[in-house]
């Protein structure tokens, strides 16, 4: 094999003189043939005499000082011993007919008429020997110059010191080392064929022994669900998690697994597996080892300081280079493809009680968000990459967790869940015990477990502890490490240190190490959050065994009961057994407010901690208890017999462990960010196409380099040079620094993310739903006054409390969820403000066994809350039964949305212009809520806590209306204003009633002030419409629409609003679709309504919903973009989270997000850019004229320009105010596009002609750059050239240029000015360059080789030389000094390219040209996007 590849080589190596299409220094500017032109500075050769007295007179040894002696090599020395005469060229005496001895060297350059470097030696010896007076001044070139050539029977008087050319060593491949090699290759290759013949047998029913498994737990019913003997046996039900899938089917692939399912593949350890995962992990590091040994050898560091001691010449060397480097780049990408799966293919699989690892697979699921159409080429693109990933099941996540034992019990630990192996089935499943059903049968668990079953259930869901494991930083640096893009990076190193080009490598190293070493830091970092966030756990009282102990909240288990104190942190989801809690809820949900949590009821109340309802009674792990107060146990209950027995020892506040790890909120939560669901954004799915565009566009530069460069082993080196520059390493990591920069502006904002991809989504945001309580508007709400009923007649509203009846302050006095810890009422906030506008207080002294509270009047009347019934969002209401102390009598109150309280009360007392003067209030934006009475007259109190809900609200009147105000916030006009002016719709989903969301909607700007609200609600089971000034029906909804499309203006003069109820029709009807970007308001929404509201509008635009938490959080986690007005800082509620309650935010966001995307393309186009001017115009073109320009240019470029320049994009500010469209999103759209190819061809264009106005140059013409005599092996050797200077200049000024030009943008970012940070290093580096370019020979341009030359030729051209000290130049004239005039020019030239890539941008792609060619293209084939009004 590598003799075939140094054969090939060698062939191709066969190459005719550069450039390609013309000869150099053939014809000068007016097509006259060039002359032939004389070359100075060449050095003459040693000349060996049969006698010193032979020596010509200029180069006579002089007379040596007394005690030394003249030796054969022309120099004096105290002893010849041991002094070697170059005159043998390594030879013996006695080899020689006649014995010569060396003249001293010729200190003095000579120069060669008309020199031709064909017979370059030739000519320098006759030169020589001009100068030295043995040959005649007029004799000419190829005549006989009497001076012999070195031979070893030579006997002439004179003879030149041309030792023959020692046989250059070669590899024959037979050598030690070579067989050293083959022996390896092929031993490691039969032990990997016997490996895999040998797990092949081992594993040939394997297939059978795989089983499928569902993630979502198995639920065991407990003891006070399931009868005892179930229990025992320890049945397990499917629960809804339950899959329908064969738990053993050979033909199931993991790429088939339904979703929510897992593959498991059980391995064990094998001796001969060891062996050989050993072998592959140090053949890794080998092939990396051998290709540093080959990079030591060509600079004489491996075999006796000898440049290719090891291989021989170079040549061999860089054949087996390029042999080595193929071999262990194929290696090395497949030891990351198959990395996660590299170690259990060194197992045996075997059945799964067996292994000792589990292999678990499963699908990884990925969301892709984008806007309108996709192009042809992307659609293609994604479907072929989508049947790459299905045909090698690139989408299946592999992962092996180690088989662990609690007794018989074996289980694994895959994602913080623990999976335990049921003998039954056969397989591994997660746990979830259902404690109970009802609030009756939960409260049947206070007696705890007994230690037994704690430990059966600790063996099954595992401690209550989720451990995060975060890496030291050497780990975290490999993980980094070892990808695609490091290991495309450290390939590409390894050519640039074999080809001398380790200066520029050793600076790319470090820029590449400097950027791993940040990126881990903010990686570990985060990570350590996390773990801060998942990993806690304090000591708490337990009851075990009947008794209370002080556990670890590890210890904790589902059944357990738990004493609750003040300002302890809760550790699991749990319900209230006994008494009052007030916990702090922000960081789960957002809601700012302390939430108070009641005991279960001793009722057959349905409980689900997923239902609203519910809530009430729960607490959830993660929050911290503020308050905690004691009570009898399950407090509803107020009959005598019906109560468990107070022990004085008892902890007051208990509540019940129901779930516990991740089977809690919080730790679904911190599930989902340590392994969150992969979004692919457009920009995502366009890098496919982009990157492959690159690589086709390397691999073509690639060719056209071995060409041009002569199709030899040198070109390949090259060919990789423009590969390299084509598809730029840092690419990938430019596509988020505009992520990070926006999301470190918005935490200096106050507004956090805990999702960095979703930034760039937020600058395409075109929908903004908006809660409205708390969002919109304030808080709180200000009471405003009662309006009684008496007869069915309303009376005056009234805002004084003490002129209302009596039962009526009663009802507004005891009516409500509010309670008073520390002298502080916690509770809804309508609650709240509806207490303290009564005037009564809460008395902490209980008077009665039986009451939840007691309330004293101002005039000292009590009252006692016998039964409280919450608030449920499906019956919009809640109740009380309270006792008048005065009068023994039980009255019943129920308070709830005025629509509600109407259907339960008595026809009778319902006023027949009842909605009409409901719909007046609400228009005027008042918060209306009812009130409904009962008296149920003196009755046993044991009788009113048996009565169910239902049964005690029966039969009640309605008594008042009761009216609060929400007023807006100050700045949430300005804020909706500004997102209609940004191109984005604001829609309102509340759950307040239509008519108050209407009066704000119109308050805040959302809706027109002249434009007609028509609301659609359900009538007698249809859907009506009607106006909500007039309450006409209208009849035809569709040509109402119709005719508000018609219309040019943007905002709508027709506006639609829907309840819950409509809403549902709707959707059950397939009308929601066609409407529902006509609908501003959605109103009587419940949590679950708001999250399906928010999906719908998802399949339209992308959506952003922003509220205060509480009801929303479903909603702000199902959105594209949520963000919670929340005081948590980086709440987990939704991805972002603003500590400022202002709906500015949401402007704020949208704004960084915009300019965000706009940085993230603005950088992802420079980068383009460099592919472009590297690749195509420099590499390609230097490469033409086989130049290569200045090793510092380079150096400049890759070292410090394009890094400096990135992060100086990413400065650019966000702009003041939303623009009214939004940043393209395609890397391969028509915008983007169009703005990197114009540059190219503007680029090109200047570039090209520059070279043009240098082969227009009379003092150019004649003096090309001819490499037919160089070794374009020696790259450094190649710049000193005008061409090579001409390149570098312009395709610096191009370079430097294009992070100006990509700095615009100003609807999205600020004035290109206000980036001081780019403009500061544009300004520097182009003065840099334009002093490079300008200036006189001078120490700093000779650092970059650019007008400059020898000391002595810069002397002679007129210019100070004293300060230059450079290496000699490699060209005849000895310089690249260009003409004043002629730089001033190629400077002039350059501002013009400069200005005219400016104003493309400025005036062509962004400005007035590209809106008209867009605005036509859309004219004539319409808009992809979807148009609606805002």
């Amino acid at each position: 094999m590598v003799r075939y590849l140094v054969l090939v080589t060698g062939l191709a190596s066969v190459a005719y003189a550069f450039p390609a299409f013309n000869v150099p220094n053939s014809v000068n500017v007016d097509g006259d043939t060039c002359p032939v032109m004389d070359r100075s500075g060449l050095m003459c050769p040693v000349l060996c005499v049969r006698d010193f007295n032979n020596c010509p007179d200029l180069i006579q040894p002089s007379e040596c000082p007394a005690g030394e002696q003249l030796c054969d090599d022309g120099a004096c020395y105290d002893s010849c011993d041991n002094v070697e005469n170059p005159c043998l060229c390594g030879m013996f005496a006695s080899d020689f007919d006649v014995l010569y001895k060396a003249c001293p060297s010729y200190s003095t350059s000579v120069t060669v008429k008309q020199y031709n470097p064909s017979t370059k030696q030739e000519q320098i010896e006759f030169a020589c020997a001009q100068t030295w007076g043995l040959v005649s001044r007029n004799a000419t070139f190829g005549s006989d110059t009497s001076v012999a050539l070195w031979a070893t029977n030579e006997t002439a008087t004179t003879m030149w010191n041309e030792c023959p050319l020692a046989a250059e060593p070669k590899l024959s491949f037979t050598e030690t080392v070579c067989l050293a090699f083959y022996g390896i290759i092929g031993a490691e290759v039969l032990l990997y064929i016997l490996w895999h013949a040998y797990k092949s047998i081992r594993e040939r029913h394997a297939a059978q022994m795989r089983r499928v498994c569902s993630q979502l737990p198995k639920t065991q019913v407990s003891p006070s669900v399931a009868s005892d003997k179930q229990y025992e046996k320890g049945v397990v039900q499917s629960g809804p998690s339950s899959i329908d899938v064969p738990m053993s089917d050979a033909t199931v692939s993991a790429s088939q697994l339904p979703a929510g399912s897992m593959l498991l593949r059980g391995y064990k350890n094998d001796i001969a597996g060891l062996f050989m995962y050993g072998l592959t992990l140090l053949s890794t590091a080998g092939w990396i080892a051998l290709l540093m040994i080959i990079v030591l050898d060509y600079y004489g560091k491996v075999k006796g300081g000898v440049a290719y001691g090891l291989l021989a010449n170079s040549n061999d060397s860089m054949s087996v280079f390029i042999f080595v480097w193929h071999l262990a780049a194929i290696w090395l990408i497949a030891m990351l493809a198959c990395k996660r799966r590299l170690r259990n293919y060194f197992r045996i699989e075997c059945s799964l009680p067996q292994a000792r690892v589990v292999q678990v697979e499963e699908r990884q699921e990925e969301v892709i968000m984008t806007e309108g159409r996709q192009n042809r080429l992307t659609q293609l693109v994604t479907k072929a990459y989508n049947a790459v990933v299905l045909k090698f099941g690139l989408n299946i996540v592999a992962e092996s967790c180690a088989t662990q034992h609690i007794g018989a019990n074996q289980f694994i630990e895959y994602r913080c869940t623990r999976y335990v192996f049921i003998e039954k089935a056969g397989s591994f499943e997660c746990h979830a015990f259902v404690l109970g059903e009802t609030h009756r049968s939960l409260l049947d668990c206070h007696n705890g477990l007994t230690s037994a079953e704690a430990d059966a259930r600790l063996t099954r869901v595992g401690e209550n502890f989720i451990r995060v494991y975060v890496p030291s930083f050497p780990v975290g640096l490999l993980q980094e490490l070892f990808s695609y893009t490091y290991l495309y990076q450290m390939m590409c190193l390894f050519v640039w240190f074999y080809f001398n080009y380790f200066k520029l490598a050793l600076v790319q190293l470090c820029v590449i190490l400097i950027s791993a070493f940040i990126k881990v830091f903010i990686r570990l970092r985060s990570e350590r959050r996390v773990k801060m966030l998942a990993e806690r756990r304090n000591q708490c009282r337990v009851r075990r065994n009947g008794v209370w102990v002080d556990l670890d909240t590890a210890d904790l288990v589902p059944g357990d009961v738990v004493a609750v104190e003040a300002n302890m942190e809760v550790m699991c989801d749990g319900c209230v057994l006994r008494g009052e809690v007030v916990v702090d809820e922000s960081s789960l949900t957002g809601e700012a407010m302390p939430v108070r949590k009641l005991p279960l009821k001793n009722e057959a109340i349905a409980y689900d901690p997923q239902n609203s309802a519910s809530k009430a009674y729960s607490v959830y792990a993660g929050t911290r208890v503020l308050q905690c107060t004691g009570s009898s146990y399950g407090s509803a209950p107020t009959s005598l017999d019906t109560m468990v027995p107070v022990d004085s020892a008892e902890p007051q506040t208990q509540i019940l462990v129901l779930r516990t790890r991740t089977a809690t909120d919080k730790g679904k939560l911190i599930q989902r960010i340590l392994f969150p669901i992969r979004y692919s954004f457009v920009l995502d799915e366009q890098l496919r196409v982009s990157i492959l565009a690159l690589l086709a566009y390397g691999g073509v530069v690639f060719g056209l380099s071995i060409w041009l460069m002569g199709a030899d082993r040198t070109s390949w080196y090259y060919g990789l040079f423009v590969v390299s520059q084509a598809f730029p390493p840092l690419l990938p990591a430019a596509l988020v620094i505009g992520q990070s920069v926006a999301a470190d502006r918005l935490r200096r904002q106050q507004i956090f993310c805990i999702d960095l991809p979703r930034i760039n989504l937020c600058g395409k945001v075109r929908l903004m739903l908006f809660d409205k309580t708390g969002t919109l508007t304030h808080s709180g709400m200000q009471f405003y006054s009662v309006q009684e009923i008496a007869n069915t007649t309303f009376g005056d509203a009234e805002q004084n409390i003490e002129k209302l009846s009596d039962q009526i302050q009663i009802g507004l006095a005891s009516c409500h969820a509010a309670t008073e810890i520390d002298q502080q009422l916690i509770g809804n906030p309508v609650d709240v403000e509806q207490f303290q506008a009564t005037g009564w207080r809460i008395e902490n002294n209980r008077e009665g066994a039986h009451s939840l509270d007691t309330l004293i009047a101002p005039d000292h009347r009590t009252v006692h809350v016998v039964r409280r019934f919450e608030f449920e969002h499906a019956r919009q209401s809640m109740s009380v039964a309270v006792q008048d102390a005065a009068t023994r009598h039980v009255h019943v109150f129920v308070k709830g949305s005025f629509e509600r309280i109407k259907k339960i009360a008595r026809v009778d007392s319902v006023p027949a212009d009842y909605d009409a003067v409901t719909a007046a209030w609400a228009k005027q934006g008042c918060y209306v809520l009812a009130l409904a009475h009962r008296d149920l007259g003196e009755m046993d109190l044991g009788s009113v806590s048996r009565m169910p809900r239902a049964q005690l609200e029966a039969g009640c009147s309605l008594v008042s209306l009761l009216l609060f105000r929400n007023t807006l916030k100050e700045d949430t006009p300005q804020a909706i204003a500004e997102l209609r002016g940004g191109d984005t719709r604001s829609v309102m989903v509340t759950g307040d009633t239509a008519l108050t969301a209407a009066y704000i909607a119109r308050e805040c700007g959302m809706v027109d002030a002249t434009a007609r609200v028509v609301l659609g609600t359900i009538e007698d089971d249809a859907l009506i419409w009607r106006d909500t000034a007039t309450d006409k029906v209208v009849d035809d909804i569709n040509a109402e629409i119709c005719a508000v499309t018609a219309q040019d203006s943007q905002v709508s003069q027709v506006e639609l609003a829907v309840t819950e109820a409509a809403f549902n029709w709707l959707i059950k009807s397939g009308q929601i679709r066609h409407l529902l970007l006509h609908i501003r308001i959605f109103a009587r929404m419940t949590p679950q309504g708001k999250i399906t509201c928010v999906n719908l509008h998802m399949e339209r635009a992308v959506t952003a919903m922003c509220g205060d938490g509480g009801n929303d959080t479903g909603a702000l986690r199902a959105a594209h973009v949520g963000i919670a007005l929340s005081e948590a800082e980086a709440s987990i509620v939704s991805p972002f989270s603003s500590a400022n309650p202002s709906i500015m935010s949401c402007v704020t966001l949208l704004r960084e997000g915009r300019a965000g995307l706009a940085t993230t393309l603005a950088a992802y186009k420079f980068l383009v850019n460099y592919a472009v001017v590297m690749a195509l115009l420099l590499e390609v073109t230097q490469f033409y004229f086989s130049v290569i320009v200045p090793e510092a240019v380079w150096i400049m470029v890759d070292g410090f320009t394009t890094s400096i320049m990135i992060l100086s994009i990413t400065q650019a500010q966000t702009a003041k105010k939303l623009a009214p469209s939004r940043p393209t999103g395609q890397l391969i759209g028509a915008h983007t596009l169009a703005s990197i190819w114009g540059q190219a061809a503007i680029n090109i264009a200047f570039l090209y002609g520059s070279i043009g106005l240098l082969f227009a140059q009379s003092w150019f013409r004649c003096n090309e750059f001819d490499s037919s005599d160089i070794d374009t092996s020696l790259w450094w050797l190649l710049g000193d050239n005008y061409e090579a200077e001409v390149i570098s200049i312009v395709c610096l000024f191009q370079f430097i240029n294009a992070a100006g030009v990509y700095n615009f943008g100003y609807r999205y970012r600020r004035v290109w000015a206000t980036n001081y940070l780019l403009v500061l290093m544009y300004s520097a580096f182009l003065a840099v360059v334009s002093a490079i370019a300008l200036a006189d020979p001078n120490r700093f341009g000779c650092v970059f080789r650019i007008n400059c030359g020898n000391t002595q030729t810069v002397r002679d051209l007129g210019y100070s030389a004293s300060t230059v000290h450079i290496s000699e130049y490699n060209n005849p004239l000895g310089h690249n000094v260009m003409p004043r005039q002629f730089r001033w020019t190629l400077w002039a030239m350059c501002v013009v390219n400069a200005v005219v890539c400016l104003a493309y941008e400025k005036l062509v792609v962004l400005g007035p040209v590209g809106r008209r060619v867009k605005a036509w293209w859309v004219a004539k084939h319409g808009d992809s996007k979807i148009q609606f009004k805002l």
